[in-house]
């Protein structure tokens, strides 16, 4: 009983989920300090690329329902990162743009979006079984 503690474990490469979940946590502490959600930092790079999407564009770009979208939508409004306003074809339409202060994250976020997929590359994933 003794000696099983003591064998060494084979070092096995991260499962996708693992890689995922590792990949998230890295996320997370790096937009910590300029308080932004990888949830909304993604929203904000989205509009960075896409100027006047709207929220079904962005949940779909995103993977995320309208509803989880705008939520996300009324935080950044609130905080005064991203600005909504009625398309001019269609009313019942809401395009999303970035404000000043929003641009100006967005280049935080790239800055710090580099700096874990530097790390990333020295991953390779187990293939699912």
């Amino acid at each position: 009983m003794g000696a099983d503690r003591h064998k060494v474990r084979k070092k096995t490469r991260p499962t996708r989920l693992e890689l995922l979940l590792r990949l998230e946590g890295d996320f997370r502490k790096r937009l910590g300090p300029i308080r932004v959600t990888p949830s909304q930092a993604g929203v904000i790079l989205f509009l960075c690329r896409q100027a006047d999407a709207n929220v079904t564009d962005a949940a779909t770009a995103l993977g995320v329902s309208q509803a989880t979208l705008s939520r996300t939508v009324t935080t950044l409004v609130r905080k005064q990162w991203v600005a909504k306003r009625r398309s001019a074809k269609d009313d019942r339409v809401v395009a999303l743009s970035l404000s000043r202060r929003g641009n100006a994250l967005a280049l935080q976020i790239n800055q710090r979006v580099r700096q874990v997929n530097g790390p990333l590359a020295q991953y390779t994933i187990e293939p699912s079984a």
